[in-house]
């Protein structure tokens, strides 16, 4: 398939196919586009002479994306997005005077750092906190989020990441936890254990390939959605935690938490920020992004 030339390619053609892919209907992607119906249905039909592809088929009231339709609607916001920023004015950033809005996707144990990093500089910027999820990484590189903070890597051409640090695990637990009189792999495994989220499938994550190879079984007694939860819950408990160290940062003194070294061997964990290739250079999120790194390598 050859693809249209581009002094042949009227832009506005490409912003009224955005909307369409995204609404599935002539109707709303006018209403969004402030057109009449019969103008987007004309500027459908030279869209469709331009990519020699039907793009929309008609499925009762809705319209189906053909498979080339469906390769534009992941490509074609992001390019979208990096003509707008390419030919929008640059305009300098102050962080003392901004009031702007900046979307974080990341863990809630990096909360507490970022947003102490940030209020000393900026105290009017506001940071929307976003709970990960499984179209995080798509919508960040179409530029609907700022940031993203994640353990290992992406394979997606629209992002950028730089690592922030690596973190040894420690296990956590209250301060006379009969486990840590005579601290070992016996004792680890003896008690029960709290676990953070539900993603990791049983048998895939680190800590469970690691002792299965050692013909352990880790036994969870309790599972909570967020690091935030952990401290209290095992301040009160016998269960045991084991993390990379940082995440109990923010936590653990306030509830009078100790820590071990884990007791048998696993890889220190890292960090990465990732940021979308087409606007991680704009002045605001390059603010962004070097205040959280900055925080984050303090660590």
């Amino acid at each position: 398939m050859i693809a249209p030339a581009l002094r042949d390619i009227d832009l506005n053609l490409l912003v009224i196919l955005d909307v369409l892919l995204q609404e599935r209907s002539v109707t709303r992607a006018s209403e969004r586009l402030h057109l009449t119906p019969s103008a987007v249905s004309h500027a459908l039909r030279r869209l469709r002479m331009l990519f020699d592809d039907e793009l929309l088929v008609r499925d009762g009231r809705r319209m189906t994306p053909t498979l080339r339709a469906q390769e534009l609607s992941e490509s074609l916001p992001r390019a979208l997005r990096h003509l707008q920023i390419t030919l929008a004015p640059t305009e300098a950033f102050d962080p003392e005077t901004s009031r702007r809005t900046f979307r974080l996707v990341a863990p809630d144990f990096v909360a507490p750092i970022v947003l102490a990093a940030v209020g000393k500089q900026a105290p009017e910027v506001r940071v929307e906190w976003v709970p990960s999820s499984p179209t995080a990484v798509s919508e960040l590189a179409k530029g609907h989020y700022d940031a993203l903070i994640a353990s290992g890597s992406f394979k997606d051409e629209g992002l950028r990441g730089t690592t922030v640090g690596q973190w040894a695990w420690r296990v956590f637990g209250r301060s006379n936890h009969p486990a840590f009189e005579d601290w070992s792999l016996e004792a680890w495994a003896a008690y029960p254990h709290l676990q953070i989220g539900t993603s990791v499938i049983r048998g895939q994550g680190p800590i469970e390939q690691r002792v299965s190879k050692l013909g352990i079984e880790r036994r969870v007694g309790a599972v909570v959605p967020y690091f935030s939860m952990a401290a209290s819950a095992l301040a009160e408990t016998d269960l045991l935690l084991t993390v990379p160290s940082m995440s109990m940062e923010p936590t653990r003194k306030a509830f009078g938490l100790v820590c071990r070294e884990v007791p048998f061997v696993l890889p220190q964990m890292s960090l990465s920020l990732f940021r979308s290739a087409t606007n991680g250079d704009e002045p605001g999120v390059r603010w962004f992004l070097e205040t959280i790194e900055s925080a984050c390598r303090r660590l």
